[in-house]
């Protein structure tokens, strides 16, 4: 009997067991084996299957698309050393080099260094270029997202023309799968995203930290809702001037992270630093689900991670931060204790892959 005839049900346990990598070569092996391991069913058991204390995440290193296993017992980071493979169209041979990469229901957006864009499901390879309107600016910023009040989903995507030069206008426009074109929405005066803020998607809308323009430090979560296609403001938990980064929790929730700086010219010390992680609830209300106070190494923290633009994951239950910011450096916190440091390099040249720790060591790892 061959693997491929077994039934759905045992085929879907045998495979749940097997790791992410080479799961990820069989979505190519036919569309019913891609759509089953691409089913919510199968999804679920697979993670239950998955070892409790590592986490399976993925980064952009040097332009290419990789997955990242990140274990807290250890505690240690461990990138594959061969990337998802995004072939370019242009070229019968080559690799597309991507800028910005965005991530919306198992779909990859990717912005590249030539000014193109492509929606990309890396398990199964297939994607969908898209044309622009008139030409894309390596300063756009694009988000993914989908219609989720439509029986179907319908995805969308969001591009902003952000232009620098005073005053601030950013001309939105939107693509539409289902039209294969773009529709101008307006022009937006009042706030902008910062370079170095990344949009979050969270049930098919995408969200970010923005600044308002009528004043420049006060900090907000702008959401763009792809339904209604329409932007939307909401509050931060408190107006700290502590730097802030977003994320989600499983998809379900908005998660802030917010480092707040002992005030030295007023005599605290480092004791007083603290990081505390915000959830919302189900009610659009903010709670504070993780608080770390008198961080060990904090200053390497604020220096290495947040003023560049960072993105992080929180576990609430082990009360640990992962952070990984635009130079790929990856911290993790755990309590009140800077337990890993290390520097994601990808070596194309030799097709090594290292880590560099906080000391400069290297270390080759593979999934």
């Amino acid at each position: 009997m061959q693997l491929t005839s077994l039934p759905r049900d045992l085929l879907e346990i045998i495979l749940s067991k097997v790791p992410d990598t080479p799961l990820a070569r069989f979505r190519t092996t036919s569309k019913r084996w891609n759509i089953m391991l691409s089913s919510e069913g199968f999804v679920k058991k697979h993670s239950a299957n998955a070892p409790k204390d590592e986490s399976l995440c993925i980064a952009l290193i040097n332009s290419r698309v990789h997955l990242v296993r990140i274990n807290l017992r250890e505690p240690s980071v461990k990138v594959a050393i061969h990337p998802f493979y995004l072939k370019d169209p242009l070229s019968n041979s080559s690799q597309v080099d991507i800028r910005n990469v965005s991530h919306c229901d198992g779909l990859l957006l990717c912005s590249t260094e030539d000014d193109r864009l492509v929606v990309w499901d890396p398990y199964s390879g297939e994607t969908k270029w898209i044309k622009p309107r008139d030409r894309y600016k390596d300063s756009d910023y694009f988000a993914l997202g989908f219609d989720n009040k439509s029986s179907c989903k319908q995805y969308k995507i969001l591009r902003v023309d952000r232009n620098h030069i005073l005053p601030v206008k950013y001309v939105c426009e939107v693509y539409d799968f289902t039209s294969d074109s773009w529709r101008v929405l307006g022009t937006a005066t009042d706030w902008y995203i910062p370079d170095y803020r990344h949009g979050i998607s969270m049930k098919g809308n995408t969200y970010w930290l923005a600044m308002r323009m009528v004043k420049p430090d006060t900090e907000f979560i702008l959401g763009f809702d792809f339904s209604k296609e329409t932007f939307q403001c909401l509050s931060r938990p408190h107006p700290s001037l502590g730097l802030t980064a977003l994320s989600v929790v499983k998809e379900e929730q908005l998660c802030l992270l917010v480092f707040l700086l002992p005030d030295f010219l007023m005599g605290a010390d480092a004791s007083s630093s603290e990081l505390q992680v915000w959830v919302t609830t189900s009610t659009g209300s903010w709670n504070k689900s993780l608080a770390v106070i008198g961080l060990d190494g904090y200053r390497d923290m604020f220096k290495d991670m947040l003023p560049r633009g960072i993105s992080f994951l929180a576990d609430e239950q082990k009360k640990v931060v992962m952070c990984l910011n635009r130079e790929n450096n990856f911290n993790i916190l755990r309590e009140n204790k800077h337990i890993l440091k290390e520097h994601l390099v990808w070596l194309e040249s030799d097709k090594i892959h290292f880590l560099r720790d906080a000391k400069g060591k290297r270390k080759a790892y593979d999934l």
